[in-house]
C-alpha cells in the first residue's frame, strides 16, 4: 500500500510539473518553442506508462503474494475434498442468498478458518505466553502467522503417551499457524505436525480472549486449577466431529497417518441440511426449478430440519451438541477411516451411543458405567444428573420430560436463519413462547401470577428463568441449562446444584426458598443445617462452594435480573474475594461480574497474576467498597432484606 502511495504521488508531480510548464505566463511562453512544449507532453506520457507499469508490478507482486499465503497454509490443513455428495456452501448462494448471508454471519461459519489475516483475531505481536511453564512466542511475518515453541510432536509423546523425557528438555521449533479454531469469545491455532503422521494439526496451547485482547495459556480458560496438566490435543482425532463438515480423520489401516479430509471448514449449510450434490444437480434443470416452486412439496433431494419431527430436527443439532460415543469398537474405527454415517434426518442413535446419567428404571449398564467412570461424569454434570458442561444441548433435552413426553425441540427456541448471531434464538418472542406453545392454559398465559406468584411482566413470571436457569457453565459464562426442571430445594441440598429462586435472590437463604416452595407447590421440606437455614445459599456456594458452584454464582452476581431482585451495592465484598479463586476461570468470571457493581466499571486486575499479586487485589476492591466515596450506592440495598426485593418481583410485601 505504501508502495502504491509512492507512485500515485509521482504521477501526481509529474502531472503538476508539465502543466505548470505549459501554461506558464508571460514572456517565457512567447519564447518557449513548440517542439518544447512537445517535449513536457511526452515525458509526462512516458512518466505516465513507468508509473503505471511499476504499479501493475506490485499489484502482481502482491497477488503472488497472496497466493503463496494461502497455498503455504492449504497445503498443510486437511484436504478440501467433495466426498460423500458435499459441495460446499458457496454452490448454495445463488438460488438462496437470504439463508446463506444469514450463515455467513453466524459463528457456526467462523468456528474453523484458514489462518489468513482476515480471520485471526489474536494480535501476533511478538507476545510470549507460558502454557505448563513452557515459552510459546506469537508472532507475525507479513500475512503469515507463526508460533515459536516446543516440539508439539515431542510433547505430544511425553504428555499423551507417557515418554520418559522432562518437558524442559523438549528442542524448541517455529510452526506456521494453519488453522483456527473459534471467533466469538476466544479463538485457539493449529499448526501442522510431523507429515510422518499425516495431516495433523497439533494445538498451540494458549488461547486469545478477543473481547479482553489477551493472550492466556489453553488450561486456564477451562474448569481447572492453577498448575494442572497441560492440555495437548490433535484436531484430527476429536474437534474434527463438529468443527467441520463431512470430516473424515482417515486412519490408515495400519493405524499409523491420518490422512484428514473435510467437505468444509466450519459448520456450513451441508451439516444441517445434508450433502447437496443431489439437491444441485436436480436443481440446474430450469424446469425442476419452476416445477419445485410451482408445486410447492418437499424437496427429498435435501433436508430441511424445520420439516422433521421433533426428535429428528433436534438430532441435526444433537449430533455435536450431545455427550456421545461410538455404540460399538467396529463403529469407532469405521468413523476413523471413512468418518460420520450419520446424515441429517436419519437416526441418530443408530451408530452412536448417547451416554445420559442414570436414572431410576435404566438398564443396569448406565449404573456401571457411571460407577465406572466416575471423573467423566463428575465433569459433565451435576450430582443429581442435570447437565454441567456447555455444548451438551442434546444430552439435556433429551432428558427433559418436555422432549421424552412432548414435542419440544431446539427450533422450538433457535433459529438459524433468523436471529441474532449472538443465541440465535427466534427473533421477536417473549422469554416464554417456547414453552407457551404447549403449555396454554391460563395459568400459565394471561394468569400467569397465579402459578409464578410473581408480578406478569417480571423476571420471575419468565419461564425459563426457572425451569431453565443458568446452571450450565462453558466460555467463563453460565448458561441456561437445557435440562427442564422446576426448582427444588432437595437438589441443592442432597447435590448441590444451585436452583432457580436463590440464584435470582441472591441475598435469601435455603429456608426462605423451602418455606416459599412448600407453600405454593406444595413440596416436601428438607432438613436443612443451621447455616443454610440462615445464610445466604448464594453466598454459601461463592465462599464455600466448589469451582462449579463458584463459577455460576460469581456469575449470578453479574446477573441484571438477580442485580434487581436483590440489589446490588453488597454484592462487591464477597464477589472480590473469588479474585484470589484457585481456579482461573473463576477468577475471570468474578472479575467481571464485579465490573457491572457500583463502583467497580474501570476495575483491571489480571486474572493470571500471581497469587500475592492476587490477593492485593482483593483487599483492593473491599477497601474501595468500605471508602467514603463509595458510600453513595452501598445505601439501603446493602443487605436488602425488607421491601426491596419483594416490591421488584413478588406479588406481595410477605412474598406470597
Amino acid at each position: 500500500m505504501y508502495v502504491e502511495s509512492v507512485l500515485l504521488l509521482l504521477l501526481f508531480v509529474s502531472t503538476v510539473a508539465v502543466f505548470a510548464a505549459v501554461s506558464r505566463p508571460g514572456r517565457i511562453v512567447a519564447y518557449r518553442s513548440r517542439r518544447q512544449t512537445w517535449n513536457y507532453v511526452l515525458g509526462f506520457a512516458l512518466m505516465s506508462i513507468v508509473v503505471g507499469w511499476l504499479r501493475f508490478q506490485v499489484f502482481e507482486r502482491q497477488t503472488i503474494g497472496r497466493e503463496q499465503v494461502v497455498d503455504s497454509v492449504l497445503v498443510k490443513v486437511p484436504h478440501l475434498q467433495r466426498r460423500g455428495g458435499y459441495v460446499s456452501s458457496h454452490r448454495c448462494q445463488a438460488c438462496h442468498p437470504g439463508e446463506h448471508a444469514s450463515w455467513h454471519q453466524s459463528f457456526h461459519r467462523t468456528m474453523t478458518q484458514l489462518a489468513l489475516p482476515e480471520n485471526v483475531t489474536g494480535e501476533f505481536d511478538d507476545t510470549t505466553v507460558y502454557s505448563n511453564g513452557l515459552a510459546y512466542r506469537m508472532f507475525r511475518d507479513g500475512e503469515r502467522f507463526f508460533c515459536e515453541m516446543p516440539d508439539p510432536d515431542e510433547v505430544m509423546m511425553i504428555v499423551e503417551f507417557g515418554k520418559p523425557k522432562p518437558l524442559s528438555e523438549v528442542p524448541r521449533v517455529t510452526r506456521q499457524i494453519v488453522m483456527t479454531t473459534g471467533s466469538h469469545h476466544y479463538q485457539t491455532y493449529w499448526v501442522p505436525g510431523n507429515e510422518d503422521f499425516g495431516k495433523v494439526l497439533q494445538t498451540v496451547p494458549v488461547v486469545y480472549l478477543i473481547a479482553e485482547r489477551q493472550w492466556i495459556p489453553r488450561e486456564a480458560a477451562f474448569m481447572t486449577a492453577d498448575g494442572a496438566k497441560g492440555m495437548v490435543t490433535q484436531w484430527n482425532h476429536h474437534c474434527i466431529r463438529c468443527h467441520s463438515t463431512g470430516g473424515i480423520p482417515g486412519l490408515s489401516s495400519d493405524g499409523r497417518r491420518l490422512d484428514t479430509s473435510v467437505g468444509e471448514l466450519g459448520i456450513s449449510c451441508e451439516a444441517c441440511h445434508g450433502p447437496g450434490e443431489s439437491h444441485v444437480k436436480k436443481h440446474q434443470d430450469i424446469f425442476e426449478r419452476y416445477k419445485a416452486h410451482l408445486d410447492g412439496q418437499p424437496d427429498n433431494t435435501i433436508v430441511n430440519p424445520a420439516r422433521l419431527d421433533h426428535r429428528a430436527s433436534t438430532q441435526v443439532c444433537g449430533q455435536c451438541h450431545g455427550v456421545y460415543r461410538a455404540s460399538n469398537e467396529r463403529e469407532g474405527f469405521k468413523y476413523a477411516r471413512e468418518g460420520s454415517t450419520y446424515r441429517p434426518g436419519r437416526d441418530l442413535h443408530a451408530t452412536r451411543y448417547y451416554i445420559q446419567y442414570p436414572r431410576e428404571g435404566d438398564p443396569e449398564s448406565r449404573f456401571l458405567e457411571w460407577q465406572k467412570n466416575p471423573t467423566f461424569f463428575r465433569e459433565r454434570w451435576w450430582n443429581d444428573g442435570t447437565i454441567l458442561a456447555g455444548g451438551r444441548e442434546y444430552t439435556a433435552l433429551e432428558a427433559s420430560a418436555c422432549y421424552r413426553q412432548g414435542t419440544i425441540s431446539c427450533l422450538s427456541c433457535h433459529s438459524m436463519h433468523d436471529s441474532d448471531p449472538a443465541d440465535q434464538l427466534i427473533r421477536d418472542v417473549g422469554p416464554s413462547h417456547s414453552c407457551t406453545q404447549c403449555h396454554d392454559e391460563p395459568r400459565f398465559t394471561t394468569a400467569i401470577e397465579n402459578h409464578t406468584h410473581h408480578v406478569a411482566d417480571s423476571s420471575g413470571s419468565s419461564c425459563v428463568n426457572c425451569h431453565m436457569p443458568h446452571t450450565t457453565y462453558a466460555l467463563f459464562s453460565a448458561i441456561r441449562s437445557h435440562q427442564i426442571v422446576s426448582p427444588n430445594i432437595r437438589r441443592s441440598v442432597d447435590h448441590g446444584v444451585p436452583n432457580a429462586c436463590n440464584l435470582c435472590h441472591l441475598d435469601q437463604t435455603l429456608s426462605w426458598t423451602q418455606d416459599h416452595l412448600s407453600q405454593w407447590y406444595g413440596q416436601e421440606e428438607v432438613t436443612l443445617t443451621d447455616e443454610q437455614a440462615g445464610t445466604s445459599a448464594f453466598l454459601l456456594w461463592l465462599l464455600k462452594g466448589d469451582a462449579a458452584q463458584r463459577a455460576i454464582a460469581a456469575w449470578h452476581s453479574g446477573w441484571p435480573e438477580a442485580q434487581a431482585a436483590s440489589g446490588k451495592g453488597w454484592l462487591a465484598p464477597f464477589v472480590a474475594h473469588l479474585l484470589n479463586d484457585p481456579y482461573g476461570v473463576v477468577r475471570h468470571v468474578a472479575q467481571h461480574s464485579l465490573r457491572t457493581l457500583p463502583g467497580f466499571a474501570e476495575l483491571r486486575e489480571d486474572f493470571l497474576a500471581d497469587a500475592q499479586e492476587r490477593a492485593q487485589a482483593v483487599v483492593r476492591v473491599v477497601e474501595h467498597w468500605n471508602s467514603p466515596a463509595s458510600r453513595h450506592f452501598r445505601g439501603q440495598d446493602m443487605l436488602p432484606t425488607g421491601p426491596f426485593h419483594t416490591q421488584a418481583v413478588l406479588l406481595h410485601d410477605d412474598g406470597t
